[in-house]
Order: C-alpha cells, then sequence, then structure tokens
C-alpha cells in the first residue's frame, strides 16, 4: 500500500511515542511494586518495634490484659497494618479495625501489584503469666490505592505529552511538506505539456535548491520546445518549397507534353475521319482519353504538392476547385462550402485547404458519407475555425489510429498554435473534425477575416 510522506512519518513518530508510553508504563510498574514491599516492610518493621516496647511497659501490670487490649486498639484506623491479638490455639481474641480502603482503584491492577503476604509475631516477655502472643499483618491495600493514584497520574500526563507532541509535531510537518505539494502539481503540469513554469525559489536551503533545479529544467524543456517548433517551422518551409518546385517541374515540363500529344492526337483523329479510317480514329480517341486521364492525375498531383496555389486563387476558390474533381469521382455525395474568400494570412490559409482536403478524404474512405459540410468562419475576433462534418457512420475509432493523414492535419496545426479535435457527429452518426488557429495581425492583434461565400450542390 502507497501513503503518503507526510502519513508514514506520522505512523514513525507514534510508533516511537507508543514505545516510549509501553516503556515507560513499565518502569513505572516495577516502581510501583518495590515502593509498595518496601512501604510495606517499613511500616511492618515499626509496628513491630512499637509493640515490643509497649509490652515490656506493661509487662508485670496487674492489669496486663487490659492493657494488651488497649494497645491492640491504638492501631485502629491502621493504613497498614491489622494487629491481632492471638491465644496460644491461634483463636483471635481481639483485633485492631483497619482503615477504609480508597475507593477508584481497579482489582485488575491490585491483583498485579499486591506482595506477598508479610506477618511478623510479637511473643510476650518471658515472666508473663498470659499465653497470648500478638500477630502484626501488612495490609497492602491502601498503599496500592496511593500508588494507583500516582500511577495513574504519571501514565495520563505521559499520554497527553505524546498526543500533543503528535499534533505539534503532524501540522509542523503539514506545514513543513505543503511546498511538496506544489512542486508535485508543477511537475503534473509539466509532465501534460505546460513547459516553462516557474516555481518561487522560498523556504528551506533544501527546497530552495529544489525550485531552482525545477525552474532550470523547466526553461531548457520550454527553450527545447521552442526550438522544436521554429525546426519544425523551417523543415515545412523547406518542404513546402520542394513541393513547389516539384509542382513547377510538372506542370511547365509535363504540362507541355501532353498538350502536344493531345494536338496530335485530335490531327491524327482528324486526318482518319477524313480518310474514313476508324482503326486509327479509335486509337487517337484511346490517346486522348489516356491523355485526359494522365492531365487529372497530374492536377491532383500538382494540388498535393502546392497547396500556395491559394495565394493567387484566395481560400474559397482553391477550395472549390480541390472539391471539383472529388464532386465528379462521387456524384452521389451532397458537398457544402461555407467559407472566405481569404483570411489574409497565407500560411493559414494553405493549412487549412490541406486540413480540410485531408479530413474530406478521411470520410470517403473511411464512411459512406451522403453530405459532406465544410464551414470556415471567425470563431472569435482572434480565432478562426474549420469544421468538416459527414453523415457517414465512420466512428473516430477509424481516425485515431495514428494514420499519416491525421498526423499532417495534427502537425499543421501545432505548427500554428491551434487546436485539432476528431469527435462523433451524435446527430448525423458520422464524424466531425474541428480546427481552431489564433489569427494575430502584424501587430500581435486580430487579422481581417474576409467574407464568405457558400457554395452547395
Amino acid at each position: 500500500m502507497r501513503i503518503s510522506l507526510r502519513l508514514g512519518l506520522i505512523l514513525a513518530i507514534a510508533a516511537i511515542l507508543l514505545s516510549t508510553l509501553s516503556v515507560s508504563a513499565v518502569l513505572t510498574y516495577w516502581h510501583a511494586m518495590h515502593k509498595v514491599e518496601v512501604e510495606l516492610q517499613s511500616t511492618l518493621s515499626a509496628a513491630q518495634r512499637t509493640i515490643r516496647v509497649a509490652l515490656q511497659d506493661i509487662e508485670g501490670s496487674p492489669s496486663e490484659s487490659r492493657q494488651v487490649g488497649r494497645l491492640v486498639r491504638t492501631f485502629d484506623a491502621s493504613r497498614h497494618v491489622r494487629v491481632e491479638l492471638k491465644a496460644s490455639d491461634g483463636t483471635t481474641l481481639q483485633s485492631s479495625t483497619p482503615a477504609p480502603v480508597q475507593s477508584g482503584m481497579p482489582s485488575w491492577f491490585y491483583r498485579a501489584l499486591a506482595p506477598r503476604e508479610l506477618t511478623a509475631r510479637v511473643d510476650w516477655p518471658s515472666g508473663t503469666r498470659l499465653q497470648q502472643h500478638i500477630l502484626v499483618t501488612a495490609d497492602p491495600r491502601n498503599e496500592a490505592g496511593e500508588v494507583w493514584s500516582d500511577v495513574r497520574l504519571h501514565l495520563t500526563t505521559i499520554l497527553l505529552f505524546c498526543l500533543l507532541t503528535l499534533a505539534i509535531l503532524s501540522a509542523l510537518l503539514g506545514y513543513a511538506l505543503s511546498p511538496f505539494a506544489r512542486f508535485l502539481e508543477a511537475f503534473e503540469r509539466t509532465g501534460h505539456g505546460a513547459v516553462g513554469e516557474q516555481l518561487p525559489v522560498s523556504g528551506p536551503l533544501e527546497l530552495q535548491s529544489l525550485a531552482t533545479g525545477f525552474n532550470r529544467m523547466s526553461a531548457l524543456l520550454a527553450d527545447t520546445q521552442e526550438k522544436n517548433r521554429k525546426l519544425d517551422a523551417q523543415l515545412e518551409a523547406v518542404q513546402e518549397e520542394e513541393r513547389a518546385s516539384l509542382a513547377r517541374d510538372l506542370h511547365d515540363e509535363v504540362g507541355p507534353l501532353l498538350f502536344s500529344i493531345d494536338v496530335d492526337a485530335t490531327t491524327i483523329r482528324d486526318l482518319a475521319e477524313k480518310k474514313s479510317e476508324p482503326k486509327f480514329t479509335e486509337r487517337a480517341l484511346s490517346i486522348q482519353d489516356a491523355v485526359s486521364q494522365v492531365k487529372e492525375q497530374v492536377r491532383s498531383i500538382l494540388w498535393q504538392l502546392r497547396p500556395g496555389l491559394v495565394l493567387d486563387l484566395g481560400l474559397a476558390n482553391a477550395l472549390e476547385n480541390m472539391l471539383a474533381p472529388l464532386k465528379a469521382r462521387h456524384p452521389h455525395v451532397q458537398f457544402t462550402l461555407d467559407a472566405p474568400r481569404k483570411t489574409s494570412q497565407p500560411q493559414i490559409d494553405i493549412a487549412l485547404l490541406a486540413i480540410v482536403r485531408e479530413a474530406v478524404l478521411n470520410a470517403l474512405k473511411h464512411g459512406k458519407p451522403k453530405h459532406i459540410a465544410i464551414r470556415i468562419g471567425p470563431l472569435t475576433g482572434e480565432t478562426i475555425e474549420a469544421v468538416v462534418s459527414n453523415d457517414g457512420g465512420a466512428r473516430t475509432t477509424a481516425l485515431n489510429a495514428g494514420s499519416l493523414g491525421v498526423i499532417s492535419m495534427q502537425e499543421r496545426t501545432k505548427l500554428l498554435g491551434g487546436h485539432l479535435s476528431i469527435v462523433d457527429n451524435r446527430e448525423k452518426t458520422g464524424v466531425e473534425v474541428r480546427v481552431s488557429i489564433p489569427l494575430k495581425g502584424p501587430g500581435g492583434g486580430a487579422a481581417p477575416v474576409a467574407p464568405s461565400t457558400q457554395t452547395l450542390q
């Protein structure tokens, strides 16, 4: 079982205090036993001496018997001894009345503390006419009662001291360990990506050193994260440049060749029709059809390689051109587009075009939608939002499996400081891709967004 540091320390201290209380109780018990035995021995010896002296005084007196009785009664109300006048056959002739026993002492304590019975016999002096003797018995009950009062007070004091000590130490530990809660919270937030947090350097020297180390680590992580972000942006720029270069090569080199092939095929078809050569006409048509398909593929590749064309066309027009071939291949799907002409930030336009295209392709790939809705517009004065929803029956599990498309959308969103979420669209039993990207103008404020245009099919 895992316990907190504070609870562990409190339990350890409680164990030490309990051990101290137990040892104190044992030592107190031994001391009490010794005290009772010593006190009873002393009282018994004193009673013996008193009786012997008294018997010597009354020896030979005409009223020996009466004086002996008076001697026994002098021990009435004695707290520690009982005096009995015994006949030669052991019969008790007279006995003193002991003092009442102190109340409140538990019986178990008396049984544990009561020593062995102590008795002493005092015989008459030589030459006495009485065949009697006096028996003195030590009575430990009152002495045990006194010891019980002392023991109870002693142990109660120790117990209260232990409880008070435990309470004070618990409060002090709570106060001393409270800074660790801040450290745990800071580490938890850092573990979830909130880097750059700084803790106050205060408290004991050890905590100051710990806070300083954490602040250095957090600053290093923040610096590393910023460098990684810049590196990602640089890599994205290099990739964008490479894609643009490849797109230019395809457009400038492959495009004219395809155009020439198409022109030649048209010429061959016209000549074949004039000379009534159906085989050549069919072959020329086949070439033209192949050229048309290659053009479509090249156009698709160009859109993938160079989304920067939105700089010239605008976001809304670029989205319409991107959707055009998809509408042709999927005539049963209704596409709804609501998007601004531009956002005044080319990098955001490029990212939105790529994200929307990937979301639409995922909807067509993982579901069977009848309607795909695309909406792009200001969420707040400082944020633009893009939502791509469909009713194709696909679930988020189909899209969150670490596909390259989803990873690409996440990376593009992260580079711009935005947030992407993919959730089930319960109303349309499909999937909704939602992207929000902050708009930052040249001065740090919100950038303008051009009015929307809406296209329905």
